[in-house]
């Protein structure tokens, strides 16, 4: 028997040392403990607490999504198909309410839940690292090198720093996506079909990650360089019968993505296409291009500090956008080195990655420059998509495979450079840091006037806009200047250790095991930076049962609150209590459209605070409600709990009512002004878009009750009471999945006053029942059978490889 003989990686002339990295056999276990360790110095304030790790969308909606999710599965082992406590009610599934099905998240259902959260963040850092070292592996970079590329990957800015806001889903994302490129490359190389399948499988655990748009942003880069792959397989078969063989794969490889991933994205995406506010305002091209990077975040590329950031401690944000509480920060080092990857290492696939980079910065930069046009009319999804900075994760993959590009070539070329070529690359070495220098001490001696002239060159808005009350934009820079000088001494430090390493090693003063520093500089830079972006939060402070939970929570009936901003959106709710608003953003489009759009502008219009059922509304205690604000009856005070106050309004409707009078209005948004006007008695009668199926008349003499006597989260049981044919009117979000029987025959929902559920109920009837169709837009069997048959494809790999080995053993 005979095998191929793995490519040699050369070392580089480590013998002088007396130590060549690359034979070191624990070098991947060294690199481990590495990772680990700086994980460790970067987290210690969570690690070593019995806190919970600070993110601030994780504080406002993930934690109670999460946990809302946890005690529902533990009670009833599903999952949640409706969320009744926020804007009125919302599907869970379809209107994503986070990682309910990504696999990796398990960790929530163990142990202590809040902390979990934190250790999942941290978990992902680590396998990023993992990920991203693996893949730097299979295009054939030595440890060294590959070990620059995991920690700059792991330890940088843009996926450290994501642990503020509490982005989960762009950590998960950045996390995985390296394992789509190690997986493509390879399928071309060997074992296609299961290289397919395991990329099949990753697209699918990304896109359940779930973060639609920087799903949608890795499918774009795996088409890219899928493509590219293939380009370079014709070139080298010449024949179109051979390229469609991994073509096919790779179309393949993207529908067991979809199949597996369909129990969540099918729904998401009907739910988001025609239910959701996304689907009709949220387009266009002043949406697509919010949230851009600036030519300040650009210069962040180099120094971190130069746009500052908005945080907790101090906000020294002084970029275009509204706040900023993340960076997208690669690593200097990195850059230094990516650049001496693609301009001199001339390695096959350089030039694409390079090309891929400048691809991610430029979009990235959004309405910066004329391009983002281009991408606008040409890429479909672009309209609907906002805050194209996201896409920073593909041009950190680039740089930090482009590093590792350039270490290997100091230790395979360095030494042999010649003439011109020398003279280019020691100019590079040494122009770099001396450029850094320079800045550094400008920015020194004369920051003030430098960011002035920066201003006017390209940010003529500064000194005019105003970033709080009585500061502008330019002077938030002034007051980030200190960081700024700082950051230029600092990125110089590093680059300079950086180019003297290399200088050391091109003099044979030092062999390859000095480049062992550079993925320590990486960690070192990515610690020294990122640890503003880890903070620790007292959860009990916020999710503790309190006083004023317990005594809402003990009143009769079932109504909702309306909370005047006196606290967090989703306090309440995390607590069992329904409110008027919520933290969520998705919510279905009719109940954002009542209450008035974007800007909530109908939210303390006294009809919609009745229809809605605000039986209380909460305040600061500063704020007092005028008596006759909510209607005839008095809102009066039900009690103060510290700094805020809680009122009674008695002239809310309850949650059901029976009413015999109706107007057809076909157009729903020609309802909502009549309901916000006060022209119809909303507690007699009701707006419809269409006329109900049962005749019914008006009379004033009918007599009529409903109660609510169960309200579940998939189901409800009113008890009615008529003498006539009337309609039973339940101020809970209409939505197609709903379904309802009264005593026990299946009769039709209409949407009523706009967004709420009409049922017609004969006279005499005596109960009417909604339950939601757990079937609706449940696709979870094709992502069962997807998986089976992925399962049988990984089972049937490893019975190929068992064989195998027994056979070469035999041999032995």
């Amino acid at each position: 028997m005979s095998s191929k003989k793995a490519p040699e990686v050369k070392s580089g002339g480590s013998r002088k040392t007396g130590f060549d990295p690359e034979q070191f056999r624990y070098f991947t276990a060294v690199y481990i403990i590495l990772l680990l360790l700086g994980i460790l110095i970067l987290f210690r304030k969570f690690i070593f607490s019995d806190l919970m790790l600070y993110g601030s969308d994780t504080i406002n909606a993930g934690v109670f999504f999460r946990h809302f999710y946890v005690e529902y599965f533990l009670k009833n082992w599903a999952v949640p198909v409706w969320n009744p406590y926020i804007f009125g009610g919302m599907p869970f599934i379809d209107a994503f309410h986070g990682d309910t099905f990504y696999p990796l998240s398990i960790y929530k259902f163990i142990g202590d839940f809040y902390r979990a959260l934190g250790w999942n963040l941290i978990f992902h850092v680590f396998l990023s690292g993992i990920f991203m070292y693996l893949t730097a592996r299979q295009f054939k970079l030595s440890k060294t090198a590959s070990a620059l590329s995991g920690t700059a990957y792991a330890f940088s800015g843009f996926l450290v720093s994501l642990v503020a806001p509490g982005h989960d889903g762009k950590i998960f994302v950045t996390t995985l996506f390296p394992l789509t490129i190690l997986f493509l490359d390879r399928a071309f190389e060997k074992k296609p079909l299961l290289n397919f399948t395991l990329l099949g499988l990753v697209i699918g655990v990304i896109i359940l990650s779930p973060h639609p748009q920087l799903s949608y942003y890795s499918l774009w880069a795996i088409a890219l360089y899928g493509l590219y792959k293939l380009i370079n397989h014709y070139r080298e078969k010449r024949s179109l019968g051979s390229a469609a063989k991994p073509a096919g794969l790779l179309i393949y490889a993207v529908i067991i993505g979809l199949f597996i991933s369909a129990v969540q994205f099918y729904p998401g995406y009907i739910y988001t296409t025609e239910y959701s506010p996304r689907a009709e305002t949220k387009r266009g091209y002043d949406w697509a291009t919010s949230w851009s990077m600036h030519p300040e975040e650009a210069l962040s590329q180099v120094v971190p500090e130069f746009v500052g950031v908005s945080g907790s401690k101090e906000n020294t944000y002084w970029g275009r956008n509204f706040f900023k509480d993340n960076s997208e920060y690669a690593g200097v080092v990195p850059l230094f080195l990516a650049l001496l990857g693609l301009f001199f290492s001339r390695r096959k696939g350089a030039w694409f990655f390079g090309g891929l980079a400048i691809f991610a910065l430029i979009y990235a930069l959004g309405d910066t420059t004329p391009f983002f046009y281009i991408f606008f009319y040409i890429i479909p999804m672009v309209k609907s998509l906002r805050a194209p900075s996201t896409i920073m994760f593909v041009y950190l993959f680039c740089v930090s495979l482009l590093a590792g590009f350039g270490v290997q070539f100091l230790i395979e070329k360095g030494r042999e450079l010649k003439d011109k070529s020398r003279q280019r690359f020691l100019a590079y070495l040494f122009g770099v840091p001396a450029l850094l220098l320079i800045l550094a001490f400008l920015f020194g001696a004369a920051g003030e006037s430098i960011l002035s002239l920066y201003s006017s060159i390209f940010y003529s808005g500064a000194e005019t806009t105003l970033a709080g009350e009585n500061i502008t934009k330019f002077q938030l820079g002034l007051m980030n200047l200190p960081h700024i000088q700082s950051g230029f001494w600092l990125a110089f430090l590093f680059v300079g250790i950086t180019a003297a390493a290399i200088y050391l090693y091109l003099k044979r003063q030092a062999g390859a095991v000095i480049f062992i520093l550079l993925p320590l500089l990486a960690v070192c830079d990515g610690i020294r930076f990122n640890t503003r972006f880890v903070e620790t939060y007292d959860y009990q402070r916020e999710f503790s049962p309190n006083p004023l939970t317990e005594y809402i929570k003990s009143q009769p009936g079932t109504f909702r609150v309306l909370n005047l901003r006196a606290m967090s959106e989703n306090h309440l709710p995390y607590q069992g209590i329904e409110v008027v608003t919520g933290y969520h953003g998705n919510q279905l489009r009719w109940y954002d459209d009542l209450m008035g759009g974007t800007s909530m502008g109908n939210v303390i219009n006294p009809n919609f605070v009745n229809l809605v059922g605000a039986e209380y509304v909460l305040t600061s205690t500063q704020m007092q409600i005028p008596a006759e604000f909510f209607g005839p009856d008095s809102v009066t005070l039900a009690r103060n709990f510290g700094p805020v106050s809680l009122y009674h309004n008695p002239n809310a409707l309850p949650r059901a009512l029976m009413v015999n009078r109706f107007e057809v209005i076909p157009e729903r948004k020609d309802i909502i002004p009549k309901i916000m006007g006060g022209q119809g008695d909303l507690g007699r009668s009701v707006y419809l878009e269409e006329a109900p199926s049962l005749e019914i008349t008006a009379s004033d003499t009918a007599v009529m009750s409903a109660t609510v006597k169960i309200h579940d989260i998939d189901s409800v049981v009113v008890d009615v009471n008529s003498s006539a044919n009337a309609l039973l009117v339940l101020t809970d979000n209409y939505y197609p999945a709903w379904k309802a029987y009264v005593d026990g025959q299946e009769t039709p929902i209409y949407r009523a006053d706009a967004s709420f559920r009409a049922v017609p109920v004969k006279a005499g009837a005596s109960q009417v029942v909604f339950r939601y169709d757990k079937s609706y837009l449940n696709v979870a069997w094709l992502t069962w059978l997807t998986l089976l048959f992925v399962g049988f494809v990984l089972l049937f790999y490893l019975y190929k490889y068992m064989i195998y080995e027994r056979k070469k053993a035999a041999v032995v």
